[in-house]
């Protein structure tokens, strides 16, 4: 099993400390750490299946790149938060208002590979809602097809395990496909992207959610809050969950038109670091931002980043941007490797011991 860099001795008893989720009794270094203290492992685009060989086989006769990058599946929503110790997620979702706009026929069901769509999942996806999978046409396999289905699932794992840290939630609005002939997505409006929010409140109580009005409190701006008074305890914050929007570009400006604080959104944006609104930052190339992301995470911001992408560091099992990743202090770390895959390499991301949470090697919990 890999190690985790910057793992020393004599850090083994906060990072034990930090490990013991579960438990009712807390350390004073619990009660008093922030959030931003710590550090945890998360999958990209995390309901994501693999196409069957045959269909993988048939994609990669029109691009080999696609075929290699989409060659990876994940556990469920509850076996990744239990297994392997994921606590943090990367959904992509689709607007589907009336249901079954989906599974319209583009010019690629020609090639079959809308057969690998299972009957259960067809269902699922004829009914409205925010749908969740990579790409409609050719990379549309997932573990919980709609969005609620997938809140459910992770809400239920933490009514189970009430004690837990904060789990975020990203999310990433898709309204293009990069594949010709393909199903047009339906365009993310700002209705839409309070669509989401209303979504989310089905299924998360708002005192379960850790939003960017919680964060910000009375203070006049989110990057005020953020920098002078820091973010929720850790001890304040088990049991909840937080929300970041992945998009840049329009569809972020929509959401942050009217309210560049991010006033009365669920959803926390990556945006410039001297804006209002600024609180976590999506980054995510540890190698070639590695000096950013640790200026961001000393000044008291949270930072997503990748420790690999597209199947390539897994196929070479190349750590580098793994390692670079984890020493960055980046609080969020996604991959598409929780677990390694023999058939490929002895590649994954894991902390030691599969622990879910560390204490973040930049911004440390201090021991008394």
């Amino acid at each position: 099993m890999p190690r985790a860099l910057g793992f020393h001795a004599s850090g083994l008893f906060l990072i034990l400390l930090l490990w013991a989720v579960t438990s009712p009794v807390h350390s004073r270094e619990e009660q008093d750490a922030r959030i931003n203290q710590l550090q945890s492992i998360g999958t990209h685009n995390s309901y994501h299946i693999a196409l069957p060989k045959a269909q993988l086989d048939k994609l990669g006769r029109i691009n080999r790149n696609w075929q290699d990058s989409l060659n990876y599946t994940h556990r469920c929503l509850t076996g990744q938060l239990e297994d392997l110790g994921i606590r943090h997620f990367e959904l992509d979702l689709f607007a589907d208002p009336k249901g079954g706009h989906l599974l319209k026929k583009g010019g690629l069901s020609l090639l079959g590979l809308t057969a690998a769509q299972p009957t259960e999942f067809r269902k699922v996806m004829q009914l409205p809602g925010f749908k969740v999978l990579h790409e409609p046409s050719v990379d549309f396999l997932s573990t919980t097809p709609s969005l609620i289905s997938a809140l459910k699932e992770i809400r239920a794992w933490s009514v189970k395990n009430p004690d837990h840290p904060p789990l975020f939630i990203l999310l990433e609005m898709k309204d293009k496909s990069p594949v010709p002939f393909s199903v047009k997505p339906i365009p993310f409006t700002r209705k839409a992207l309070e669509a989401v929010e209303d979504e989310i409140l089905k299924v998360f109580r708002l005192e379960k959610i850790i939003t960017p009005d919680s964060v910000r409190g009375n203070t006049p701006t989110l990057r005020q809050a953020v920098l002078k008074r820091g973010w929720p305890t850790l001890n304040a914050s088990r049991g909840k969950v937080m929300f970041g929007l992945d998009n840049t570009g329009r569809i972020r400006d929509l959401y942050l038109k009217g309210n560049p604080s991010l006033e009365g959104r669920l959803l926390f944006a990556s945006v410039g670091e001297n804006e209002p609104g600024a609180a976590w930052f999506k980054v995510n190339d540890p190698v070639q931002n590695f000096a950013l992301i640790q200026k961001l995470v000393r000044s008291g911001f949270m930072v997503r980043t990748r420790a690999d992408a597209n199947t390539f560091e897994a196929r070479r099992n190349d750590t580098r941007r793994r390692e670079k990743a984890f020493a960055s202090g980046a609080q969020f770390i996604s991959t598409d490797f929780p677990e390694a895959r023999p058939e490929i390499s002895g590649y994954s991301v894991r902390f030691e011991k599969a622990a879910p949470y560390r204490s973040n090697p930049v911004n440390p919990v201090k021991k008394k």
